[in-house]
């Protein structure tokens, strides 16, 4: 079978097992005490995920090795996985997209195709690879009218989240920030921008990235 075939189906069937988990956090708003957790995804074609390592190519086996995604729940290995097949390009950007929307939802314990997203990110790479991850995440789709990222000179890895009378905003923490751009500026200067070099360069600084960021510490959470 054709590889991107495979993994698309491996893609979608991970999505499968996230529908099924209902997995989401049970933080809410500040002074206020947890509420239930969010309703689970409902699962629209598939039942099961396979969680062997077997399953994977070679760099996201070794997560799956590692332990990463019991570490930080089927909700975002899935998610991760399905967006960077969407994106058919691992990057670090649409990676902390899918972490950011999947931190959303467990803090306005909003269902699925239910949150209206203001991203901050415009419209150009690298930064604007966070749409994908952030739709993945949320189901709030380009095609739903759930996104929205107007074109701007000073774009940053930052959105708004809106849910029943409820706004987030998440950004990515400042440490956080420059991390990722002396990883991308290095990448930059040793293989030249949008190589072939670069691309699996940053390949491999996002399997890093997705197994050592934890969503619950990268973003700042200011509620509106």
């Amino acid at each position: 079978m054709n590889t991107g075939w495979k993994m698309l189906g491996l893609a979608c069937m991970a999505l499968g097992a996230a529908f099924l988990s209902g997995a989401a956090g049970e933080a809410g708003q500040p002074e206020q005490d947890a509420a239930p957790a969010a309703p689970g995804r409902a699962a629209m074609l598939l039942k099961q995920l396979p969680a062997d390592a077997g399953a994977y190519l070679p760099e996201a086996a070794a997560l799956v090795m590692e332990g990463v995604p019991a570490k930080y729940g089927t909700e975002e290995w899935t998610t991760v996985v399905l967006t960077n097949e969407l994106h058919q390009h691992l990057g670090i950007y649409n990676m902390l997209g899918a972490k950011m929307g999947v931190r959303a939802r467990e803090l306005l314990n909003a269902p699925t195709r239910s949150v209206d997203v203001t991203a901050e990110t415009g419209s150009v790479p690298p930064m604007s690879c966070m749409l994908d991850g952030l739709q993945a995440a949320l189901g709030s789709t380009l095609g739903q009218n759930l996104i929205h990222a107007a074109a701007t000179e000073t774009p940053k890895a930052a959105a708004v989240f809106a849910y029943q009378g409820k706004k987030l905003r998440l950004s990515l923490k400042p440490e956080m920030q420059k991390r990722v751009a002396e990883l991308i500026g290095k990448a930059i200067r040793d293989c030249g921008n949008l190589t072939p070099a670069y691309f699996e360069r940053i390949e491999e600084l996002s399997f890093r990235v997705w197994a050592d960021s934890d969503r619950n510490e990268i973003f700042v959470e200011e509620w509106l």
